[in-house]
């Protein structure tokens, strides 16, 4: 890893420890354990809390890739304090593995795991999905939530993910991407929208989709998915004008730190999914066979 992609995962470490505890106790999934956005339940889901959303198309996605035997293996890529990976396991007979890059948010993982008697079949590690330990088995699915565009490099999320995910198997990225109008000619304001993201929200990996599925490709993924998410996001709450107005504050005080970033990077988020210069998308590959 070179210095620059070190200290891009040194940041996103640093910033999920100083935000983490703040996320579960004041975030939109309070609760529930999840500290992924909010994705409204299409009509006729059983379930429909929008923070199970994501983890409901997994589970629809692991009948294909199983057969329910319980020798499934699934892989969690930036899986924050596991409660992905514990809903999964306590709705299907897998197996799972999760690793994120915070020491908290990996022991949080590992007290939740432990609360729901799931530690025979889930684990969480310490460490950078760009490299696990061989001891990990091939994954049969692999998926990322709200963690790809944290990486330093996307194309070495998608070799690292060759490396781990088994031949014939699933990856799921769900994340939010540059739209094709975002790579035209932008105005000021608009610049300024995509530099605050890339700042605030630490997107070392912002691209297209497109440009996602060519480095897919290359690395050994052919595409199955490409969903757009983006209508189904809750965007322009009270709370998210309340920190609009923060922020442009904050534009004109000395404030700095993880704090500040993360509502500067979530406000721009926000504003860029309005206008359309970025998509939140679900986007699937099948590991090509050897």
């Amino acid at each position: 890893m070179t210095r620059s992609a070190s200290a891009a995962v040194d940041d996103v470490r640093q910033y999920y420890e100083e935000n983490t505890a703040r996320f579960e106790r004041f975030g939109q999934g309070r609760g529930t354990g999840a500290i992924h956005r909010a994705v409204r339940a299409k009509r006729g889901d059983r379930d429909q809390s929008p923070f199970r959303t994501l983890e409901r198309m997994i589970l629809r996605r692991l009948t294909r890739v199983g057969s329910g035997d319980g020798k499934v293996h699934v892989l969690d890529l930036g899986c924050g304090v596991g409660a992905s990976m514990i809903y999964l396991a306590s709705h299907a007979p897998i197996s799972a593995t999760g690793v994120t890059l915070s020491g908290l948010q990996a022991a949080r993982a590992r007290e939740r795991i432990t609360e729901c008697g799931l530690t025979e079949r889930v684990r969480c590690l310490e460490g950078s999905y760009l490299e696990l330990p061989s001891s990990v088995p091939p994954a049969a699915l692999a998926f990322s939530i709200e963690a790809f565009i944290h990486g330093p490099d996307p194309a070495a999320f998608f070799e690292a993910a060759a490396r781990y995910v088994a031949p014939g198997g699933l990856l799921l990225v769900f994340d939010d991407f540059l739209s094709d109008r975002a790579a035209g000619r932008l105005t000021a304001r608009e610049a300024r929208v995509l530099r605050e993201v890339r700042e605030g929200w630490l997107a070392n990996s912002l691209v297209t989709a497109r440009h996602a599925s060519e480095l897919a490709s290359q690395a050994g993924f052919a595409l199955e998915t490409n969903e757009d998410l983006t209508s189904r996001l809750e965007l322009g709450r009270p709370r998210d004008h309340a920190i609009a107005v923060l922020v442009a504050l904050g534009r004109h005080l000395p404030l700095h730190g993880y704090r500040f970033r993360s509502l500067l990077g979530g406000n721009a988020l926000q504003g860029g999914l309005r206008a359309g210069l970025l998509e939140f998308r679900c986007l699937g590959w099948r590991r090509t066979m050897l």
